[in-house]
């Protein structure tokens, strides 16, 4: 019986390791949705349009707990990233640059990405494949 305990000591151990929430980001993650709260008198439908869609030409891919790709406007760069358990941020930095970008606030299951412009505020979600 004390070896059946200690296996399932184990067993929930691990388990718990590996549903770390570094394991969960790790994947694909593509635009779900992109909000705009902007000035009505300062843009247009148009604009807006335009806005949304040069945000889901933007996706990425984190491939271990230090590495990742982004991908934007079909070329490919290569970042390293890190996560801060006790605000969710994920943040980013190229490789041979010390300045650390924000990608997003990990809000399970997503990644939610908020950026101010001249215009406003632009919301963008994005779900793992």
């Amino acid at each position: 019986m004390k070896v059946l305990s200690k296996v399932l000591f184990l067993s929930v151990i691990l388990f718990a390791a590996c549903s770390s929430t570094e394991n969960k980001l790790t994947g694909v993650w593509k635009v779900q949705d992109v909000k705009t709260d902007f000035n009505e008198n300062t843009s247009t439908p148009q604009m807006l349009q335009q806005i949304v869609e040069i945000q889901k030409q933007t996706h990425f891919k984190i491939k271990n707990d230090s590495f990742m790709v982004i991908i934007s406007n079909n070329k490919t760069y290569e970042a390293v990233w890190s996560y801060d358990k006790n605000t969710n941020v994920i943040n980013y930095h190229f490789k041979g640059d010390s300045q650390s970008h924000k990608l997003g606030t990990f809000v399970s299951p997503n990644i939610v990405s908020e950026s101010k412009t001249q215009l406003g505020t632009i919301t963008t979600i994005y779900a793992k494949e």
